[in-house]
């Protein structure tokens, strides 16, 4: 019987985000830098002779098919994996809620885990296929590092890496719905045959963290009538020095990015006097982030 792994599902930031149109499916059609994070989830999984067991620590999660990580072991043994059984701890530190990816990041982990704990011996691409199945951006984190995502967001082009500028990540007590938030985007349909615009991105390489997150994120102040600490926190950021700061995905997690790492830790301080949840953090190249899925 297969031995244990445990993996790390990292969080990602959007620099930006563009809401293009509607699609006659009901999803948006968008185009979106991210970038991988060091804050993540931790996923432990180990054989077990049938059935499925999840157990989470460190959130209030459901465990039946509404948990991605469920959803995920489901896929894998309905796209044709002989019927065999795991047992999966998953331990939270990505906030529910907060835009930062982490139901779809253990999703993908949980991909990736169960494929090699099971010896199914998929190629990687071939599990990625499944991905979007799961969520609009699992795809994204079967690649981690810089990327624009489009489409849905399961188009994923890769971009070379940012500078790994220190971050510092403010969450709001009030976490918020995806689906909530792009219902109040009123944008047309997408008129057929309309590409993206990566222009607007700027192309690679980049000129700088700043300009890409200038672009700004047509979410933002849809999320700030929900919950207005958004813009609060994106301003306090900046007055700490923050060099760029914005919210990410549908929020409610705002990121600043800084200098270096004393004027983070400073600015760290003064948001955590203000009455903030804090989270210290930094980009996560490609090859570091594939390492730690174990896909290099």
């Amino acid at each position: 019987m297969s031995a244990g792994l445990t993996l790390r599902a990292h969080a990602k930031i959007n620099l930006n985000l563009s809401v293009r149109g509607r699609r006659p499916d009901g999803f948006h059609d968008i185009e979106s830098i991210v970038q991988s994070i060091s804050l993540h989830d931790t996923l432990t999984l180990a054989p077990a002779a049938d059935g499925i067991e999840i157990r989470v620590e460190g959130a209030d999660l459901p465990l039946d098919r509404r948990n991605l990580v469920r959803r995920a072991a489901d896929l894998l043994l309905e796209s044709g994996a002989d019927r065999r059984g795991a047992r999966i701890v998953l331990r939270k530190s990505i906030p529910p809620g907060s835009g930062l990816g982490g139901g779809s990041s253990d999703a993908a982990a949980a991909l990736i885990g169960l494929n090699r704990l099971w010896k199914l011996g998929r190629p990687t691409e071939a599990i990625a296929a499944l991905s979007p199945r799961l969520g609009s951006d699992v795809p994204y984190f079967f690649t981690g590092g810089t990327a624009l995502i489009s489409g849905r967001g399961e188009r994923v082009q890769e971009l070379p890496d940012l500078t790994p500028w220190p971050l510092l990540i403010v969450l709001p007590e009030r976490p918020l719905d995806t689906a909530t938030i792009y219902a109040q985007v009123d944008v047309p349909l997408t008129p057929a045959g309309k590409t993206g615009s990566m222009n607007r991105f700027g192309p690679s390489p980049p000129r700088g963290l700043a300009e890409w997150v200038r672009a700004g994120n047509d979410l933002e102040r849809h999320a700030v009538r929900q919950c207005p600490d958004i813009g609060t926190i994106r301003e306090q950021l900046r007055s700490a020095g923050a060099f760029a700061a914005a919210m990410t995905g549908s929020g409610s997690a705002v990121f600043g990015a800084f200098r270096d790492s004393g004027l983070r830790d400073r600015a760290d301080v003064v948001l955590r006097r203000a009455g903030w949840n804090t989270v210290p953090c930094a980009p996560v190249s490609r090859l570091d982030y594939r390492k730690t899925l174990g896909l290099y």
